[in-house]
């Protein structure tokens, strides 16, 4: 038999990255009660009490601890479908709510959000256990099992009772690849009905996410207007354009197939940022952040491409965007998480970062990517009307990214998150990888190491004969093939990210209030994806370079180069003198064919290895 549970709103969200509630209600679809459920459900609303089925509404106040930081939660219950939440924790203030139209949320800017997609399918599930319309007369939906509950959209949860008392004590539900669990005790009598005074919210191997809430208040049936669930109306602190009202237009250095950026923190000089569709929440590097005394607090893990890290969080007077003619955007009040990420960035850039504008930032305008002029265009949202002459996918959002449909080999379908942090065409989640039957090696491919932030992984490289998305298709792209274990590239949601080598065909539009993305090929559209003809990865620590990997099979390997060799020339030209993308030129971009010389030092000995280029894939 499968039982029901709650999870009340007011016991706080998941502990995601961006602190990111989202809540809406399921439509309701009658069906029975399996008889061995029916025991448990009825001795569950012995034990709540005999106000229970003749609450109408419910309004809680919770002391909240979590991330290191304190704060408050207030949330509002009308049955069957109103549902209103607001969190104030240490820097972060945030709203969401269901209206019995619309599902919204803030983010920790204060921009009203409407949920689409995979979210709002979630947000209805969670709506119709926070409700417990499972307990209504008609049942609400969902077919049940001993500890499993399936409401009518969204995901399944398993519950626990206590044996002693009838109440529900734990609740295991999944969102995506992570398995949430929540605990709920100490139940007292509010107003002839139960409510648990405690309760936690985990993610299962992320300790440091943990959410306790105690509750401090509670209101039964009061009478609540219903301006507390609508939509509301955008509140003031939004950005300013520097130069002309509603539009601004800033250069960017595209470099190593990132969009590079120059910004400052709170009026001071301007830092090497990188532009990421992929990121929830902007970031500023930790080292960095010590330099001009940004204080910080609490503490969060976050999720990257290959694995899990730690960040703090900082609140920021300004983060301004400008180009050297002084045109550009400011953002006030922004709120920041705040982590090492050079450790694992500088290294690969050659040049260290000093932030990543984010999600917070990037959907509060239209933003247009020039990829052949290297221009980086701010538009108001309000004011935007498309004049170009590309073509509109439709996209959603998955929490924070952009998510479009798109097709390989005529055949695999999937929905793919937009990701402008990444400098692939194309990376497939390991569990898309698995369900298609592409783990097991297999025809030609070149194994190397991906990773992002949090760590690396293993990825497979291979060429698939088509990629297409909206009109638009080309031959030959590079797909990898994830092997990660953890991290984002483990989503079970999505089929993958779709990065800059892709991107870069065409002039890029992202319309996030319109959900649209505008693409109009450019220089690059019929290139074929370049691939490396050496094998070699190359680092830069301090002041030198090292190679970091050796493909396996490469002409690298057969010339006898080997990772942690010092590069100190290539073609007798001083390794100082080069640019990664420089060097990309050379291997990757150039001649198919020929042969260069790599001068290392091995073992305090100087080496000169004769590399003769070769296409790998």
């Amino acid at each position: 038999m499968r039982l029901a549970s709650r999870v009340r709103a007011r016991s706080l969200p998941r502990a995601m990255a961006a602190l990111a509630l989202c809540l809406a209600l399921a439509p309701s679809a009658r069906a029975e009660i399996a008889p061995k459920a029916k025991p448990v459900l009825d001795r569950y609303l012995q034990a709540m009490g005999p106000a229970y089925l003749t609450e109408r509404s419910l309004h809680t106040r919770d002391s909240v601890r979590a991330f290191g930081m304190k704060g408050i939660a207030e949330t509002w219950m009308v049955r069957p479908n109103h549902v209103a939440n607001r969190i104030e924790l240490g820097p972060f203030k945030m709203r969401t709510g269901y209206d019995g139209n619309a599902g919204w949320r803030t983010d920790p800017s204060g921009k009203v959000l409407t949920l689409d997609g995979k979210d709002l399918e979630d947000a209805r599930g969670s709506a119709w256990f926070d409700g417990e319309a499972w307990l209504l007369p008609d049942q609400g939906g969902g077919r049940y099992d001993v500890l499993e509950l399936t409401a009518p959209a969204g995901r399944p949860r398993r519950l626990y009772f206590d044996a002693s008392t009838g109440l529900l004590a734990k609740e295991v539900s999944k969102h995506d690849q992570q398995v949430i669990v929540n605990r709920t005790s100490d139940y007292r009598m509010f107003a002839g009905r139960m409510l648990p005074s405690r309760s936690t919210t985990e993610i299962v191997g992320q300790p440091m996410n943990t959410i306790a809430t105690t509750l401090d208040s509670a209101w039964v049936n009061e009478e609540l207007p219903a301006a507390i669930f609508a939509l509301p109306a955008q509140q003031g602190g939004g950005p300013r354009y520097l130069k002309t009202p509603g539009i601004a237009r800033v250069p960017f250095d595209y470099r190593e197939r990132h969009v590079w950026i120059r910004a400052s923190v709170n009026g001071g000089p301007p830092a090497d940022f990188i532009f990421d569709t992929g990121a929830s929440i902007t970031v500023i590097d930790s080292a960095y952040a010590a330099t001009i005394g940004l204080a910080t607090e609490g503490r969060q893990q976050g999720e990257g491409a290959g694995a899990m890290g730690g960040a703090s969080f900082a609140s920021l007077r300004s983060l301004r965007v400008e180009g050297a003619d002084g045109d550009g955007i400011e953002m006030p009040d922004l709120k920041v998480a705040v982590l090492g990420i050079n450790g694992f960035l500088a290294p690969y850039f050659w040049k260290e970062c000093a932030g990543i504008v984010g999600f917070d930032v990037i959907n509060r305008f239209v933003d247009e990517i020039d990829y052949d002029g290297h221009a980086l265009t701010f538009r108001d949202p309000a004011s935007f009307r498309y004049e170009g002459k590309g073509t509109a996918i439709p996209m959603t959002l998955a929490g924070h990214t952009p998510v479009v449909k798109m097709r390989l080999d005529g055949r695999i379908e999937g929905d793919f998150r937009v990701d402008v942090g990444s400098g692939s065409t194309v990376d497939l989640h390991t569990p898309f990888v698995k369900k298609l039957g592409l783990a097991e090696p297999r025809g030609r491919f070149v194994e190397v190491m991906g990773g992002g932030f949090g760590g690396t992984f293993k990825t497979r490289i291979v060429r698939m004969k088509k990629l297409e998305i909206g009109p638009y298709a080309w031959s030959d792209p590079l797909v990898s093939l994830s092997e990660a274990t953890e991290g984002a590239f483990t989503s079970e949601d999505y089929a993958g990210n779709i990065g800059n080598r892709l991107l870069e065909r065409f002039h890029v539009t992202l319309d996030y209030d319109h959900r649209q993305l505008w693409l109009e090929p450019g220089a690059l559209y019929t290139r074929r994806d370049p691939f490396t003809r050496t094998g070699i990865q190359l680092g830069k620590y301090g002041d030198s370079v090292k190679v970091v990997a050796v493909v396996a099979g490469s002409p690298a390997e057969r010339a006898g180069v080997r990772a942690d060799d010092v590069v100190t020339a290539i073609d007798d030209r001083s390794i100082s003198s080069y640019a990664p993308d420089d060097i990309a030129a050379v291997f990757d971009e150039g001649p198919s064919s020929g042969t260069h010389t790599l001068t290392v030092i091995r073992e305090g000995t100087s080496k000169k290895l004769s590399i003769k280029l070769k296409e790998m894939i």
